[in-house]
């Protein structure tokens, strides 16, 4: 029988409380010099102290994966954080009560730090005295406004426009495909109201580790050297390597495979050695998707590495890495007779079966994963979003449990929020309304100014507006504007998307374009509850022509090869094959017509406001478009 930390934390109680006891005795009761007695006292408070936290640990379900070490650092890691997260958040409440004077204060900081660098100068940032006068004064922007400051910072150029410690480059797709290149200010009021949150609202116990499906990017740099990295990175150093030991179960060499097969497989294979897990934590749905389903397909081969200790020599992996891995892994093969026994009962609700403590499982759910992970996966297991945000900046926490969907609020000192009425959001410079101006039930496109070198940045995305705390407004995602193709955070415009199709007419014999919308194929399953389906676009065109259009399969094929070309990150995700080549649908003659006066027929839009949707975002309107396909018997 296997040793537990319960066990052993019993022991360590039993002998430290005689040694406190022994020393504490001596301390009172010997007629030695007063320096031996102060050091039989210290010595006793020390293994008191000991004592208790050995008690408390004992009382505790612990993640039977941890070193001493580990076991150590999390349980204090975490009893910090429980400590001082009632103090937090009663300040997030003030600030919440208070958004205009929160967001004033964190404005003129911001352009105070900013003032003296080319930027700040070049926009007057020393005279502004005001929220209303930096509105007044300071157009709206995009990435474009932005480009020239940001590649002079990454050269290594001084006093360009962030006046502050950067920790890193972020990296991100723009609207047009060309990728965006980000400073990074690190945000210690998010981070630290982040995780107070999630510690008040999900509390798996201290000493209950996490999951985490990551692979490594690509190492980039910038020309002077700083490190180019997307939003969830880990760093390889001693510090955060002893961290992340300390709180999740891959050890750090698996967290340096850059494949996304091999890092998913090998931190499904850690996540399973840890029966008392409490958290399972992916950048998107998808992945805990894809993490699942490769448990269920190749579930022999993950019994057998849990019973041997060892990473499964099929897996393609560097030999240092895979031998750290290898001595990292003990063999476990009554772990391994437990999951057979679960896994012969079937995959619905796996989840909560191999990992039945687990609190909740947090990710973000952007192409419509959640809906399968929990007919199929997760049953049972609650989904949380801790925040809301992208690499330019962190946006929303989220406060609440059991919200579906998600809902977040702003943080009033940490970025100043405008938003911008639904139906101004077309205008290039339209008015904007602060915090405690908006109202319940209207949509509003976020504009941001950040600690990262962003003013009044329009990042794209529309939020609707679902209650207030205190005086800050709570609100729900509704949609990215100019956005279109996004599965896998690969942001596809509809430039790009329409310069692909004008592109592919050139090949598709002299055929000239009518219409088009596409859509993405997790809405062709959005009424299956189970089974995993391929992630690729759909393009519906209707042509004209003087000659009959029936495009051949590499006729077809033009669309996705120029797709491939124009926007990097779609080349990046067509390559590792987690998203799958574009398929190009011909429909009849008058469809978009036909689909105009059925949108019409079933919603609140007028003939003089309608234009056709170049994303169709319901199971029923794809449905229609499908319907509309020509086939070999038109």
């Amino acid at each position: 029988m296997a040793v537990t930390w319960k066990f052993r934390c019993l022991v360590w109680v039993m002998l430290s409380g005689f040694v406190t006891a022994y020393a504490a005795n001596f301390c009172w009761a010997s007629d030695g010099s007063w320096t031996v007695k102060a050091a039989a006292g210290i010595l006793a408070g020390l293994c008191g102290l000991s004592t208790v936290i050995a008690l408390h640990i004992s009382t505790l379900r612990c993640s039977e994966t941890h070193t001493l070490a580990t076991l150590l650092a999390q349980y204090l890691i975490m009893q910090v954080f429980d400590l001082i997260a009632p103090s937090v958040y009663r300040n997030l409440k003030k600030v919440w009560k208070y958004p205009r004077k929160e967001q004033d204060n964190f404005l003129l900081k911001l352009l105070a730090r900013d003032a003296k660098t080319e930027y700040g100068m070049t926009h007057g940032f020393s005279d502004i005295k005001s929220l209303q006068e930096f509105r007044e004064k300071h157009p709206l922007t995009k990435y474009e406004h932005y480009r020239d400051y940001f590649t002079r910072l990454a050269d290594g150029e001084k006093n360009v426009c962030v006046a502050a410690t950067l920790e890193r480059f972020g990296t991100s797709s723009g609207t047009t495909g060309k990728g965006k290149l980000i400073p990074m200010v690190t945000s210690s009021h998010f981070q630290k109201a982040n995780t107070v949150l999630s510690r008040l609202l999900y509390s798996p116990d201290p000493v209950q580790k996490v999951a985490i499906l990551y692979s490594k990017p690509a190492e980039k740099f910038t020309k002077s050297g700083a490190r180019i990295a997307p939003l969830v990175f880990f760093p390889d150093s001693t510090i955060s390597n002893f961290f992340m030991s300390a709180v999740q179960n891959t050890p750090p060499s698996g967290f340096q495979i850059s494949s996304d097969f091999e890092a998913t497989y090998v931190n499904m294979l850690f996540a399973l050695t840890d029966k008392n897990m409490g958290q399972f934590f992916a950048p998107f749905a998808s992945q805990v998707y894809r993490g699942l389903k490769m448990l269920e397909d190749d579930r022999e081969m993950f019994l057998e590495d849990l019973t041997e200790g060892r990473v499964n020599p099929k897996i393609q992996l560097d030999e240092g890495i895979r031998r750290s891995l290898d001595a990292a892994l003990t063999a476990d093969p009554a772990r391994a007779d437990e999951l057979r026994r679960e896994f012969a009962k079937g995959f619905v609700g796996i989840m909560a079966r191999i990992w039945p403590h687990l609190v909740h499982m947090s990710t973000i759910d952007i192409s419509g994963y959640m809906k399968n992970l929990e007919a199929r996966y997760s049953k049972g297991v609650p989904l949380y979003t801790s925040g809301y945000g992208c690499t330019e900046g962190l946006i929303g926490l989220n406060a609440w449990k059991d919200k579906t969907p998600q809902q977040y609020t702003f943080l009033p000192n940490d970025m100043l929020i405008e938003l911008i009425p639904e139906h101004l959001s077309p205008e290039e410079n339209p008015e904007t309304l602060l915090m405690d101006e908006v109202e319940v039930g209207k949509r509003y496109e976020i504009a941001m100014t950040t600690a990262s070198g962003f003013y009044r940045y329009r990042m794209g995305d529309v939020v609707e507006v679902v209650d207030f705390i205190e005086s800050c407004p709570v609100f729900t995602v509704s949609y990215r504007t100019g956005e279109l193709l996004n599965l896998r955070s690969e942001k596809i415009d509809v430039l790009v998307v329409n310069k692909a199709i004008q592109e592919s007419l050139e090949g598709w014999d002299g055929a000239t374009l009518v219409e088009w919308t596409c859509a993405e194929s997790p809405l062709l399953y959005e009424d299956k509850n189970d089974g995993e389906y391929d992630m690729f676009y759909l393009l519906f065109v209707e042509l004209e022509s003087d000659i009959e259009i029936r495009l051949s399969a590499d006729q077809k094929s033009l669309f996705d090869k120029s797709l491939r070309k124009q926007h990097e990150f779609y080349e990046q995700y067509r390559k590792v094959g987690t998203i799958c080549g574009a398929c190009v649908e011909v429909v009849r003659p008058g469809s978009f017509n036909k689909l105009k006066y059925h949108i019409i027929a079933t919603s609140t839009s007028s003939y003089n406001q309608f234009k056709i949707p170049k994303k169709l975002r319901t199971k029923a309107l794809l449905d229609f478009m499908l319907d509309c396909v020509v086939n070999d018997n038109d």
